[in-house]
């Protein structure tokens, strides 16, 4: 009976972060549709670990691009949601040695009840990583000074 009810609430808790990110242009990355489940390392995190953060959701997807297309759809993708939520934003471009794009991109994204929801996106090479947050955390700013 235990393990029905464990099962039961990994699935809720599952349901619960997988709409995090309803409205967002980027929610197919994160339902695997984009990039397959398989080629992606997921990392949720919900709760009290998050609290010294203000935060009370972290959900992060990193993968290796296996060619342009890839990353120029997860890319789009971003700056879609760049233009529906345009009021904060910090982006940082820059070319490596090898003339291959690295850029970071944050995102304050609109409240979702009383949490600000933050958007982050980061690409070296071909590796890519997009992250969604949300919590009381109040500004870009601070959660920048959190992440250096």
């Amino acid at each position: 009976m235990k393990r029905v009810l464990m099962i039961f609430m990994a699935c809720f808790w599952m349901l619960l972060t997988a709409n995090a990110q309803n409205g967002l242009n980027i929610e197919p990355l994160f339902a695997g549709k984009i990039i397959p489940q398989q080629r992606m390392v997921e990392t949720r995190v919900k709760g009290k670990m998050l609290s010294k953060y203000q935060l009370t959701l972290f959900r992060s997807v990193r993968f290796q691009a296996n060619n342009k297309q890839e990353i120029t759809r997860v890319h789009d993708l971003i700056e879609l949601d760049k233009k529906k939520y345009p009021s904060n934003i910090y982006s940082d471009n820059y070319s490596s040695t090898k003339s291959r794009s690295k850029e970071t991109l944050m995102l304050q994204l609109s409240k979702e009840g009383n949490h600000n929801r933050f958007l982050c996106y980061k690409r070296n090479n071909e590796e890519v990583t997009v992250i969604y947050m949300e919590g009381t955390l109040n500004s870009l700013d601070t959660l920048r000074e959190l992440i250096k």
